[in-house]
């Protein structure tokens, strides 16, 4: 890192499953460093790459090319239970012999830490964790939820240098992975934990990271801090996986429209294009009035409800062409077939280069 801080180092790594001529490269060539204290996500959609690179930093997996060090120290040929990392799971893996106390000191027993240090750090951790109480529980009689919990304790008990975390929060509904990735942020910020957190879920990876490593095929393709990432992805590929939907050439729209402060900058520039988000559109009253000057016109397709507005998808005559989008609305849900214009949303928009199309992602091959 640049203000010197130390911590993990990944230089070159190069992880191949099967070697030989028929050999997969899961993951080629990454470069990270993550500093002493701070969160990185490593954010992918499946066979990308990133639960492979987790595992050659645990030393799971062998390296076949470059390097992982701690504060400046070569991990090679280090075995994963001399590394000092710790290590949370989709599934948790709990034992379910155990109370949850005795999941959560487990580590702790093998450290041989005196009795009552081990009882100590479980009560902490526990309210760390929001589970005051629950040591005498027996792990069967727990939820999803608070089973992830206790997983989450028990990683976090000996200290470890460095936390590493595979999707522990995938097997959750919606709702409750939400809850607990702004209580996981909040549990590595409070007891000052360095982690590496893999997800394919942007919500997660925005919550819980201070950085995130967007990772295709092998590679990484971006590192940023969530706004940063949101607001100016590095190329089309990015943009695309998260979750930008349209993407009309800059020079094909009015640089008026697109240049005001919080929206995209250098929309003039003739090799980049215009990301439209999620947010991106809007459907504006066609009244003649407060029309904004560049619209498009659309016809709904379809409406539905969201907690954060009204989505409604819409095909639309836009500068490029006749495209299915979706577009937002402040009122009421438009019926389908309904004739209506939509405009860009600056602050839902961003510009991106690779004007051209992005090769679409071959089918997934690896961890």
């Amino acid at each position: 890192m640049s203000d010197g801080r130390e911590g993990l180092a990944v230089r070159d790594v190069v992880v191949r499953y099967d070697a030989g001529k028929d050999g997969v490269t899961a993951v080629d060539g990454v470069s990270l460093d993550v500093a002493r204290g701070e969160t990185l996500a490593l954010l992918g959609p499946s066979g990308c790459g990133k639960s492979s690179l987790l595992r050659a930093v645990a030393g799971l997996e062998p390296v076949a090319a470059g390097c992982v060090t701690w504060d400046g120290s070569d991990l090679d040929g280090v075995p994963v239970h001399r590394r000092g990392f710790g290590l949370m799971f989709q599934d948790g893996q709990l034992f379910p012999h155990r109370t949850v106390a005795g999941n959560v000191e487990y580590g702790l027993r093998v450290a041989r830490t005196p009795r009552e240090a081990r009882r100590e750090r479980v009560a902490e951790l526990l309210g760390v964790v929001g589970l005051e109480g629950y040591g005498g529980r027996q792990v069967a009689t727990l939820s999803g939820g608070e089973r992830q919990r206790v997983a989450l304790a028990r990683a976090l008990a000996p200290r470890p240098r460095l936390l590493l975390l595979d999707e522990p929060l995938s097997a959750l509904d919606r709702g409750l992975r939400e809850r607990l990735a702004t209580d996981l942020r909040l549990a590595l910020r409070e007891t000052g934990t360095t982690a590496v957190f893999v997800t394919h879920d942007h919500d997660e990876a925005f919550e819980v990271a201070d950085r995130v490593a967007v990772m295709s095929r092998g590679k990484v393709l971006q590192v940023a801090a969530p706004p940063e990432l949101w607001r100016a992805p590095a190329s089309r590929t990015v943009a695309e996986f998260l979750g930008y939907q349209a993407f009309w050439p800059a020079s094909t729209l009015d640089p008026g429209e697109l240049s005001e402060p919080g929206g995209p900058r250098d929309s003039r520039a003739s090799d980049r294009s215009v990301a439209v988000g999620p947010a991106g559109l809007r459907v504006v009253p066609d009244d003649g009035a407060s029309v904004p000057a560049a619209t498009w016109r659309a016809t709904v397709v379809g409406s539905v409800f969201r907690p954060r507005g009204v989505e409604v998808t819409v095909d639309v005559d836009g500068p490029v062409g006749p495209e299915r989008l979706v577009a937002v609305t402040s009122g009421a849900a438009p019926e389908a077939g309904t004739a209506v214009r939509v405009a860009l949303d600056r602050a839902g928009c961003a510009v991106v280069g690779d004007a051209t199309p992005a090769p679409r992602p071959s089918a997934p091959t690896m961890p």
